[in-house]
């Protein structure tokens, strides 16, 4: 009987045995990039645990500080109501009693006396001179009228600011009345004010319109000006601060202020509050 070749019987063995070789070869390779990626998915986690945890402290933070900043906003504004009241009683008090004074004087002095009547009427003017400006520092500080009605001490500013400056003012839409509480309205004022200041440094405008919108949950103000129109880079540049401050407290009130502008086309600012400061706020809304 006659035996078959072994030779291919070898050579398979020899295949067997080199692919078992590079099975093993493969094996250790996968296991060696297993362990790798678990490495890497180990540190990637750790990577996110850290990155969560210093967003949530970043987050904290900044809550923080948005809690100070309305906090020292809140001091501010009481720091100014006192002085206001304190220049307008007491100073005012005292002005008004040494003008009193001189008026005494007047009545009593001798006729015959022009030099001394002439001093007592020059005094007389001073002081009332002193007692205009008493008025004009405590308004300055913060307007009485605000206390009681928005709209009011809004029509007041644009009629001085219009004396002041010479833009023409027009507030050509407003409620009798607003519900918005006195932080709410002291926050709209600032932020007025503050956009009445921007368009004197900055608009070469001629004109400013103003009004005023009140729905079921939020207050709505408007200011246009005819002036330059305010750029894209001016209102995303970081070094615009007092659009940025108008910003941040409209923040503190869970409110919004929008700029649009064109150039030669004037600039309109939208500044929207909740009425209620626990109002949410709606991000992401277009202003026409």
């Amino acid at each position: 009987m006659n035996l078959l070749p072994q030779a291919p019987n070898k050579d398979l063995l020899r295949q067997l045995h080199a692919s078992k070789a590079s099975i093993t070869e493969l094996e250790a390779r996968v296991a060696q990039l297993a362990n790798q990626l678990l490495t890497a998915n180990t540190e990637l986690e750790r990577e996110i645990a850290d990155r969560s945890r210093n967003e949530a402290e970043f987050r904290r933070s900044t809550e923080q500080l948005r809690e100070l900043s309305a906090r020292l906003q809140t001091v501010r504004e009481e720091e100014r109501t006192q002085i206001a009241r304190a220049i307008h009683d007491e100073l005012g008090q005292i002005l008004t009693g040494i003008k009193m004074d001189i008026s005494w004087l007047q009545r009593h002095l001798d006729q015959q006396q022009p030099p001394l009547l002439k001093k007592t009427e020059a005094m007389a003017d001073l002081i009332d001179l002193g007692v205009q400006a008493v008025r004009r520092i405590a308004t300055e500080l913060r307007p009485g009228i605000l206390d009681l009605s928005l709209v009011a001490t809004i029509d007041w500013q644009l009629q001085e600011f219009q004396t002041r400056s010479g833009i023409h003012t027009e507030l050509i839409n407003a409620p009798e009345d607003t519900t918005l509480d006195v932080d709410g309205a002291t926050t709209v004022f600032r932020i007025f004010q503050e956009i009445l200041t921007n368009v004197t440094r900055h608009a070469q405008a001629t004109q400013i319109k103003v009004s005023l919108e009140e729905d079921a949950s939020f207050l709505t103000l408007r200011v246009s000006d005819n002036g330059r129109g305010i750029s894209d880079r001016e209102i995303n540049s970081p070094k615009s601060i007092g659009l940025l401050g108008m910003q941040e407290r409209a923040w503190l009130r869970a409110g919004e202020v929008h700029f649009k502008g064109a150039p030669g086309q004037g600039t309109t600012v939208t500044v929207r509050l909740p009425l209620s400061a626990g109002e949410a706020r709606r991000p992401g809304e277009n202003y026409d």
